[in-house]
């Protein structure tokens, strides 16, 4: 990503995250007894939800010193990250806006010390739960020529605590509902997540709950049937979609005019061609980390997509996106999310996929196509954890990925309607 879109990002971020911001929480210090004039934290709300990035600041530090902050989470083993800051003149040190001197990150990033994280042993963060469904406590502790001069704990809200569950297995569908906690009147968008399309991997789950805790009321779809079938065709039946759209539409709370369908990695595909085969009913698709093409399964073609029975087309391999396997998804009343990493190494090409299908639908009002030339595949993911982040130097492009996409997601979402009457 250039500089520019950078540091259009960052305002995007803050500026479209404080509209869907549980609640608006003043500053908040920490860490010294009440009227204490010494070295305390502030947070800009406390406790915060883990999808959402917190405000850390530390106060009344002497000037011209040193700042050593330590963030430590202690669950099942200890992860921990620190930097080292440059005191100013005013003795206040802010962690979105002062870049440290010595850190596992480069330049100012509020959230630095969370997704740089690491465990005892230097393994990285692979459980989803841990790092997203359940709620958790971070403790920071500022020092000063090795001394402790103030210390919080940020209380962590997980996506369990604010999207709800519910099992599906309704009319041949499988999947699991997530609602909003406390929901506001009127309706909201609805989305349908295919999961299930990477082997072995039920990659939907912390994507719909996120979506959720946004406040969209989301399906996450077992594409291709029951988890537990064994070894099941790997072809999405347009019969079991169009049923799990009517199903969705008719939940309470959703907009029946604005569906939008998410698929990340070989379900992005899915995702656009349902957008784009029934434009009527679906409004618009997010689709990072894919084709933009229907890919036939190998090793043994068969259809990635199937209508009344018989295939739709696809193409063999993902090493051509020529013009004529692109989708057709100028077709797409609204808006349409894709992204793609410049280091992916599941899907090298993949902004070469993007590239083919910007030009088949040059951006529109409403549309986001990022590309992220040093970030790896696993890009889509929520931001402001170390969940499955890439070792070394490609951590930091992949996290600013993450950030910028799930800012231009819910741009999508919260947009007005582009298409009259919808």
């Amino acid at each position: 990503m250039t500089r520019e879109r950078n540091r259009t990002v960052r305002h995007r971020v803050l500026a479209v995250l404080a509209a869907v911001a549980i609640s608006a929480v003043a500053l908040t210090g920490c860490g010294s007894p009440s009227g204490s004039a010494g070295p305390r934290f502030q947070l800009s709300a406390d406790p915060s939800p883990v999808w959402q990035p917190v405000g850390i600041r530390i106060v009344s530090l002497p000037p011209g010193q040193q700042v050593t902050i330590h963030a430590t989470l202690r669950r099942g083993g200890s992860w921990t990250s620190q930097a080292v800051y440059a005191v100013p003149a005013d003795g206040v040190v802010d962690l979105a806006t002062d870049a440290p001197l010595e850190a596992p990150f480069t330049g100012a990033d509020g959230m630095g010390l969370f997704w740089t994280m690491r465990g005892a042993t230097g393994e990285a963060a692979t459980s989803d739960v841990t790092w997203g469904g359940s709620s958790f406590s971070v403790d920071l502790r500022a020092s000063v020529g090795g001394r402790p001069v103030a210390e919080t704990h940020v209380q962590r809200v997980g996506l369990t605590a604010a999207a709800p569950v519910r099992a599906v297995f309704d009319d041949g569908i499988t999947g699991d509902y997530f609602e909003p906690a406390g929901s506001a009147e009127g309706v909201r968008p609805g989305i349908i997540v295919f999961d299930g399309t990477d082997p072995g991997q039920q990659t939907g789950v912390l994507a719909a709950a996120t979506l959720a805790a946004l406040g969209f009321p989301t399906l996450d779809l077992s594409t291709y049937g029951s988890a537990g079938q064994l070894e099941p065709l790997r072809s999405l039946s347009a019969e079991r979609f169009l049923t799990a759209l009517g199903w969705l539409r008719s939940q309470p709370g959703v907009d029946d005019q604005r569906i939008f369908t998410f698929g990340t990695s070989r379900g992005a595909p899915l995702a656009l061609w349902a957008a784009a085969a029934y434009p009527g009913t679906v409004y618009g698709a997010i689709a990072p980390g894919g084709t933009t093409g229907l890919i036939c399964p190998s090793p043994v073609p068969s259809p990635a997509v199937t209508v009344d029975g018989a295939w739709v087309p696809c193409t063999t391999g993902t090493h051509d996106p020529a013009p004529a396997a692109v989708l057709d998804i100028e077709r797409i009343p609204g808006p349409v999310v894709l992204g793609c990493a410049g280091k992916d190494e599941m899907l090298a090409n993949g902004c070469a996929w993007l590239d083919a299908a910007a030009r088949k639908r040059p951006q529109r009002e409403g549309d986001a196509y990022l590309r992220a030339p040093d970030a790896t595949h696993l890009f889509y993911l929520p931001p402001y954890t170390p969940l499955l982040l890439p070792e070394g130097s490609a951590a930091q492009p992949t996290e600013r990925a993450r950030e910028a996409l799930w800012a231009d997601i819910l741009a999508a979402l919260t947009a007005p309607s582009s298409v009259p009457g919808r």
